[in-house]
């Protein structure tokens, strides 16, 4: 029985790849630069998820993105995420529960700051049941998956992780990760201006390279990586990251060594694309932003390990 499922899984991946051939010949060079996608790791970013403004969480673009993650594995391409947002959300729940059942008197006294831990316990159970609700209107099974770094040291446990993701793929079920920020001995809270968030970027680039997927792609709030900060007027957006040119032009808005920012997911995105996984960094708040970048649109920014020679054959007239 597992021999006929591997053959099966085989099968319909060589025929889902052949169709991709067979129908690769109208798009742009951008999408052979990237090869055939046949499977997609999704990074959903706290902002995409929630609403910088106040918190909310931002309902048109989640329900925008499972629309869209719908219309991918309808069309044969097998989709992971991994979100953040959990924190924010708990922040926000626990924040509105303790005005709710509070004295007037203790609200007038200062406020103390939620746990990041019960942040996190408390906003991930509201976090998937907003997928699970918006992926059950649209008829798309989803699972929930939590895993910490720790976990990822262990090697019976990457192959069972392969083995499990490999499994709900084959049922066309969309497996949603995120940290175990609840349990996770990492640093657990990260706080810029009175706002919370959370970083699973590395937990992005761990399961891109165990799960050998054919994209990663980084949802965020800015449209990719730019020369400056974007709200500079000599800001200009790299489409394709060529370490050797743009590592000493690139200047970021940040503090070094940051949680969350685009200088760690610049070096994510390296690493990950050493490891064979191309990766594009891009804006989540774009209309069909998936759609567009598997039908060949030049969005964001795109991390290759051959971008050297790309620029070395476009420069000779190649």
């Amino acid at each position: 029985m597992i021999l006929f499922l591997c053959f099966l899984r085989r099968w319909s991946i060589l025929s889902r790849r052949d169709k991709a051939l067979r129908q690769s010949w109208h798009m742009s060079s951008y999408v052979r630069l990237i090869g055939i996608i046949l499977d997609i790791l999704l990074k959903v970013g706290s902002n995409v998820v929630t609403r910088v403004e106040d918190g909310k969480v931002a309902l048109g673009r989640i329900g925008s993105l499972c629309e869209q993650v719908k219309e991918l594995v309808e069309s044969g391409v097998e989709v992971i995420i991994v979100t953040s947002g959990a924190v924010g959300m708990g922040y926000r729940l626990l924040r509105h529960h303790r005005t709710l059942n509070t004295s007037f008197a203790e609200l007038a006294k200062r406020e103390t700051q939620p746990d990041g831990k019960a942040c996190a316990a408390v906003g991930q159970s509201g976090l998937i049941t907003l997928y699970d609700t918006l992926f059950s209107l649209l008829d798309v099974a989803s699972s929930q998956l939590l895993v910490t770094s720790r976990d990822f040291r262990s090697m019976e446990f990457r192959s069972q992780l392969v083995d499990t993701v490999n499994s709900l793929l084959d049922m066309q079920v969309v497996p949603i990760f995120n940290e175990n920020d609840a349990i996770s001995t990492r640093e657990d809270k990260c706080k810029d201006n009175g706002q919370f968030f959370w970083d699973n970027d590395s937990l992005a680039g761990l399961l891109a390279s165990e799960v050998k997927a054919d994209l990663l792609i980084f949802l965020m709030d800015v449209d990719g990586l730019y020369t400056r900060p974007p709200s500079q007027p000599d800001a200009k957006l790299i489409h394709t990251f060529v370490e050797e040119k743009h590592m000493k032009e690139v200047m970021y808005d940040e503090k070094p060594g940051s949680k969350g920012g685009m200088e760690e997911k610049v070096h994510i995105a390296q690493r990950v694309a050493e490891d064979g996984v191309p990766v594009i960094i891009t804006s989540g708040f774009l209309p069909d932003a998936m759609k567009r970048i598997l039908h060949g649109d030049e969005i964001g920014t795109l991390f290759h390990r051959d971008a050297s020679r790309w620029q070395k054959a476009e420069s000779n007239g190649y």
